[in-house]
């Protein structure tokens, strides 16, 4: 079986590919490293995380009955990582909300949460003369409004539309209006990068040409997406 990148790269190369004019990206878990990842960094400095670690099985596993729950569209996203700041804050000793919680995991060294390959992808981007704009459920969110307006990365961005502002959030359909509208470009020559499968598949039908990003290996998804814009290959 070929890898999920070369199959995805066939699903979407054709008539289209090198002649989009756009490209939207979630943050978290594409332009971020996973909050997964990274709360087992913090664990490796918090040693008292561990057991919350233990005992759930680890976080977003298939051990996970609550990250399971969430896959089931039992709970929101937001209500896991709720939940999940707040058993590891008591862990910690500390009264965490998921912006607390957040904030500590960002205060790790950047290199552990920027991944730069994607940060290399959207300057590539904008070198081309190509639009490049955020679709994000939460960064306001769980981050907050200062932190954002912090982040140099994310002056890239000609637009960012986060539904901790607009309050419509991916997988609705308006939200990828929404993103095409602010990045003045029709569905169709959008390239969009998303982790979660249920956002890919929902931007697909929205008419993006929408990719997959695996969590543990960008890679593919990157070379899929400079494909699809006719950017250079990653060097």
């Amino acid at each position: 079986m070929p890898p999920a990148g070369e199959t995805q790269a066939r699903e979407l190369s054709g008539p289209a590919a090198g002649r989009l004019a756009g490209l939207l990206l979630d943050i978290g878990g594409v332009v971020h490293s996973t909050a997964m990842h990274l709360v087992g960094r913090l664990a490796e400095t918090e040693p008292a995380m561990k057991p919350v670690l233990e005992r759930i099985g680890g976080i977003a596993g298939d051990r996970d009955e609550l990250w399971q729950q969430m896959l089931r569209r039992q709970v929101t996203e937001r209500e896991y990582w709720a939940q999940r700041a707040a058993e590891f804050g008591a862990a910690v000793g500390q009264p965490w909300d998921t912006r607390a919680m957040m904030h500590r995991l960002y205060e790790l060294p950047r290199q552990d949460w920027l991944r730069a390959e994607m940060v290399d992808l959207m300057a590539a981007a904008k070198a081309a003369g190509l639009r490049l704009g955020a679709l994000t459920n939460d960064m306001t969110a769980f981050h907050g409004p200062g932190w954002v307006e912090q982040q140099e990365h994310l002056k890239l961005f000609d637009v960012i539309v986060d539904a901790s502002l607009t309050g419509v959030m991916k997988p609705d359909p308006r939200a990828f209006r929404q993103g095409a509208e602010a990045l003045g470009l029709p569905a169709e020559q959008i390239v969009f990068l998303d982790d979660m499968p249920w956002n890919v598949e929902a931007g697909r039908r929205a008419g993006l040409a929408a990719v997959l990003v695996p969590w543990d290996d960008p890679g593919p998804a990157i070379d899929t997406a400079r494909n699809l814009l006719g950017l250079p290959p990653r060097r």
